[in-house]
C-alpha cells in the first residue's frame, strides 16, 4: 500500500468513518486483508477475518508442494523444483498432442516490442483428451490446491531464436490488466511449469533478480509462489524464457488463482 492510500485510511478514520466501510473500499481496490489490517491497526474490524473474500495467504505459502519438492535457497521468493514429475512417455505424448494444436502466443498487456514473446501456444483446455485431464489433476494434487482454484493447462513451444522476455505471471493490482483478467478469480498465486523435452542449447528459465537459470530437463517441474506471505505480488518472481539456441523447448504451465469454489487446499 503506497503513502497516498495509507493517508486516505488515516484521514477517514480520523473523520469517524465506519471501519467496516473503509475495509470494504480497500478490498474493492484489491488490497489483501493482511495489508488492510496493518494499515488500520487497532481500528481493523475483527469480523473481517470471516470475510468470504479472505484468502489465507499464510496457508497458501505452506501448501503441500513446500514439503515435498526441492527448495531453492533464497529469501527473495518461494521457488521449488521437482525431478521426474512426468515420465518420458507422458512428455512424448503431450509434445505430439501440442504440435497438432499450436497458435501464436500472446501477452495480457500491449507491448511495443513485437519480439517480447515469440513462442507458440497450445490451449490444452480445448483438447478433449483423458491424459490432459489426468495431468491437470495430477498437478493440482501435487501442489496441494484444488483444481477449482486454477486455470487450465497451457502449453508453449519455442523454436530456435524464440523467447519470452522478462515478465511476471501475476497481474498488477489497480490496473486495467487486473480488472480484465483478475477481477473475478483473483490474482495468480502459484505457477507450476513442466519441461517436456531436453533442449540442446539455450531455452533456460532465468529468475532475473535471483540470478539463477533452470535449463530444460525432460519431466522436471519448476514451481513458484507469485505472491508474498502477505498476499502482495512479488516482483522478485520476474523471469525470462531465454532464447533457444539449438533444438526446441516445449513446456506446460498451470497457474493457480486466489478465488474458486469449495475448499482451496487439498
Amino acid at each position: 500500500m503506497d503513502e497516498s492510500w495509507k493517508n486516505w485510511v488515516k484521514e477517514n478514520l480520523a473523520r469517524g468513518c465506519k471501519p467496516p466501510e473503509i475495509k470494504d473500499i480497500l478490498l474493492k481496490n484489491n488490497f489483501t486483508l493482511p495489508v488492510i489490517k496493518k494499515a488500520m491497526g487497532d481500528k481493523f474490524p475483527e469480523d473481517a477475518a470471516q470475510d468470504a473474500r479472505h484468502v489465507d495467504y499464510e496457508a497458501l505459502a505452506n501448501i503441500k508442494i513446500t514439503k515435498t519438492a526441492k527448495l531453492v535457497d533464497t529469501d527473495l521468493l518461494q521457488l521449488y523444483t521437482l525431478e521426474s514429475f512426468l515420465s518420458e512417455q507422458e512428455c512424448n505424448k503431450l509434445v505430439d498432442l501440442i504440435n497438432r494444436h499450436l497458435r501464436p502466443s500472446t501477452i495480457s498487456i500491449e507491448s511495443n516490442d513485437k519480439y517480447f514473446r515469440t513462442s507458440s501456444t497450445c490451449d490444452m483446455a480445448l483438447i478433449e483428451n483423458p491424459m490432459v485431464q489426468a495431468i491437470d489433476r495430477k498437478i493440482a494434487d501435487t501442489i496441494g490446491i484444488n483444481v477449482a482454484y486454477s486455470e487450465k493447462i497451457q502449453a508453449q513451444k519455442y523454436a530456435v531464436g524464440q523467447e519470452f522476455k522478462a515478465h511476471t505471471d501475476y497481474f498488477e493490482p489497480h490496473t486495467e490488466e487486473y480488472k480484465t483478467f483478475a477481477s473475478e478469480t483473483g490474482n495468480r498465486t502459484w505457477t507450476f511449469m513442466v519441461y517436456l523435452n531436453d533442449t540442446i542449447k539455450g531455452g533456460g528459465t532465468q529468475f532475473v533478480n535471483l540470478g539463477k537459470t533452470f535449463y530444460p530437463k525432460k519431466g522436471m517441474a519448476v514451481i513458484w509462489n507469485n505472491l508474498s506471505p502477505e498476499g502482495m505480488p512479488n516482483y522478485d518472481t520476474l523471469h525470462w524464457g531465454l532464447p533457444v539456441e539449438q533444438g526446441e523447448k516445449v513446456i506446460i504451465t498451470k497457474w493457480f488463482r486466489e478465488k474458486g469454489t469449495g475448499e482451496m487446499f487439498c
